[in-house]
């Protein structure tokens, strides 16, 4: 959860994740080598094994669509938003957060915005503990709908933020066409 705020909360100030590559790389490699070692010993399980990893963190269920789970964010720009500016902003980030490179969002929207800074941040505490506490307390799990959800929980958390964001560009849109 510490990792993935901490990624949130720099990313939403335009400061790039990788600057923590050396504190945390070391942390994920030694998580692999003991999963390593449970496995090679023969007694790994579900409950033993560390789940602090690349997969875990970015692709699946976590960072859909970068980090701070932006694609949801897009989309909601796509569908839900009035303005022309962040319509037209979700359609040309669409395609890159598919591929999660979600730079074009970040430095287009949340950067320095405190209206979707906030929720950048929630997504970080949010829907790591969510997916530790899920992954921690099943033995079997169907990834594909969890993630499913985990994207709608992702959209619900930047749901309310984006409309505020959306009513305030539609208001500066307004005026600048009765200007």
């Amino acid at each position: 959860v510490f990792f993935c705020f901490l990624k949130c909360f720099i990313y939403s100030m335009g400061i790039s994740t990788w600057v923590l590559t050396p504190v945390d790389e070391p942390v994920k490699l030694a998580v692999i080598t003991a999963n390593l070692e449970l496995v090679a010993a023969g007694v790994a399980t579900y409950q033993n094994l560390g789940i602090f990893t690349e997969t875990f963190m970015f692709c699946t269920y976590l960072w859909i669509g970068g980090v701070g789970c932006t694609l949801s964010l897009c989309l909601l720009m796509m569908f839900i938003c009035k303005s022309s500016e962040l319509k037209a902003l979700g359609r040309a980030c669409i395609v890159p957060g598919i591929f999660n490179i979600n730079e074009p969002i970040i430095f287009g929207a949340i950067a320095w915005n405190p209206l979707l800074m906030l929720p950048m941040w929630l997504q970080g505490i949010i829907l790591p503990i969510v997916t530790y506490i899920f992954i921690a307390t099943q033995g079997s799990i169907t990834g594909v709908i969890f993630a499913i959800l985990t994207f709608v929980l992702s959209a619900v958390i930047w749901f309310p933020f984006v409309k505020a964001y959306d009513d305030q560009k539609v208001k500066e849109e307004t005026a600048a066409i009765k200007a």
